[in-house]
């Protein structure tokens, strides 16, 4: 550890060997709330986001059918979907590197454009002390099928973090942010350390520039 004050994660292939996302659609089908196209959709939906093309629209769109399932019934499948898959994604080697930083004392972060209904079980597991992910919608307690504000992506996903870590009364370049992708690039540019994850074409090629380091967990 080099001092920083604050460690954020990205999750998906940066602390789970699989997406969160396409586990929690699995489950969905599993016990009904999701459909086959849902399930086959999303190596697609993945394919254009490790590519770059995935549109916010594209993304929001992929949970249009949760609309009128209650907050309870999604909350038992995120937590049927950490229990059967999510705990044996977790890299060794990840799950090390959390716990260093929080031997460190310093602040641990999970960052990510997954459902946060999905992530706060793992953040409770690994000791992240705080979670930001895309929020489901609800109304008096059922989904609209939507999300709160915008997805947790890009720079919606920076702003969210540096809001945050404001609020700590830290700064952004007193943290170290580990990622897979490229998307995460405004973020990464922004904390005062930045470490490429088993990191997408388009990282790896921005991580040698910018001489960033690069991990490879598996």
């Amino acid at each position: 550890m080099t001092g920083e004050q604050f460690a954020i994660f990205d999750v998906d292939h940066t602390i789970t060997r699989k997406s969160t996302g396409r586990r929690l659609v699995q489950c969905g089908r599993r016990s009904g709330i999701c459909s086959i196209s849902d399930l086959l959709k999303v190596p697609v939906l993945y394919a254009k986001y490790r590519r770059g093309t995935l549109q916010l629209d594209g993304l929001t769109e992929s949970i249009d059918n949760l609309a009128g399932r209650t907050r309870e019934e999604l909350s038992a499948v995120a937590r049927e979907c950490f229990k059967r898959y999510i705990t044996g994604d977790v890299m060794p080697g990840a799950r090390d590197l959390v716990q260093a930083h929080l031997s460190a004392g310093e602040v641990v972060i999970f960052a990510t454009s997954s459902i946060d209904l999905v992530i706060e079980p793992l953040a409770e597991l690994l000791g992240a002390h705080h979670v930001i992910a895309t929020a489901l919608e609800f109304r008096d307690g059922v989904a609209t099928g939507g999300v709160e504000g915008e997805p947790c992506l890009g720079g919606e996903k920076l702003r969210r973090a540096a809001r945050l870590v404001a609020s700590l009364e830290g700064d952004l370049n007193d943290a170290v942010f580990y990622s897979d992708s490229h998307h995460d690039e405004p973020l990464m540019m922004a904390c005062g350390r930045a470490v490429a994850v088993n990191p997408d074409k388009r990282l790896r090629a921005i991580a040698r520039r910018e001489k960033w380091q690069i991990l490879e967990f598996r």
